[in-house]
């Protein structure tokens, strides 16, 4: 079951959690040479990316992942490539290696192989995968009410493109992104902290797609709070 860590003020959770996510990339560096870091998108995270941006590693060891993107192009506001370049990838961590999930095709579907093809030399297990959390217990672009979110959750690969939107989406897959030696997930609010207790309980997975990531063995999952 998940740990929760709880803190005092949003900008308290984004500033500890960015220097532990710091830190568990600087001992992956150590330990293998090179890091990997999966993130989510939405405005919760945007204050721990200003943080760890500053944070002073070998950041051109780091290969920085989407967990999930919208079927936008990069320079639209609503995309997830968007604001971690804006917001993560500058100054020293611009050094970066960036894998994005969009590609310039019609629908997401017909860029599924490609971006697997790409992530396929992204070190595995990963080092550190932070995610967030709707309302409705998505999780990525995983969502409860996509009518192919049973198939979406049990499918093998990197990737998927979930029956959503619009806008559409493509999102990492929960075999995935669950292949990780440490798991976060930053979330705010007392709706969503209400959202995360209902997902402690059991039940099915499709139901509160966060089920997935709350319920693993290992890692255990560390979800940080604020209101």
């Amino acid at each position: 079951m998940a740990e929760l860590i709880q803190y005092a003020s949003r900008d308290d959770a984004a500033r500890e959690l960015a220097l532990s996510i710091a830190g568990r990339l600087r001992e992956a560096i150590a330990e293998r040479g090179e890091a990997s870091l999966v993130v989510s998108g939405g405005s919760s995270p945007k204050a721990l990316f200003e943080y760890l941006a500053s944070e002073e590693l070998a950041w051109s060891r780091v290969t920085v992942i989407p967990s999930d993107e919208r079927w936008v192009p990069v320079d639209d506001e609503q995309s997830n490539e968007r604001l971690i370049r804006t917001t993560l990838l500058v100054g020293p961590a611009a050094e970066a290696r960036f894998v994005g999930l969009y590609r310039d095709t019609d629908t997401p579907d017909a860029a599924l192989d490609a971006v697997a093809d790409d992530l396929a030399d992204v070190p595995r297990p990963l080092d550190v995968v932070l995610l967030g959390m709707g309302d409705d217990g998505h999780t990525a672009s995983l969502f409860p009410h996509a009518p192919d979110i049973e198939a979406c959750l049990e499918a093998r690969g990197a990737c998927v493109a979930p029956t959503v939107g619009p806008p559409a989406r493509l999102s990492l897959t929960l075999a995935y992104f669950t292949d990780a030696k440490s798991i976060d997930l930053l979330i705010f609010g007392d709706d969503k902290r209400d959202v995360f207790e209902r997902a402690e309980q059991p039940g099915p997975v499709a139901a509160l797609p966060v089920r997935g990531v709350l319920h693993l063995e290992r890692p255990t999952p560390r979800v940080h709070w604020a209101r």
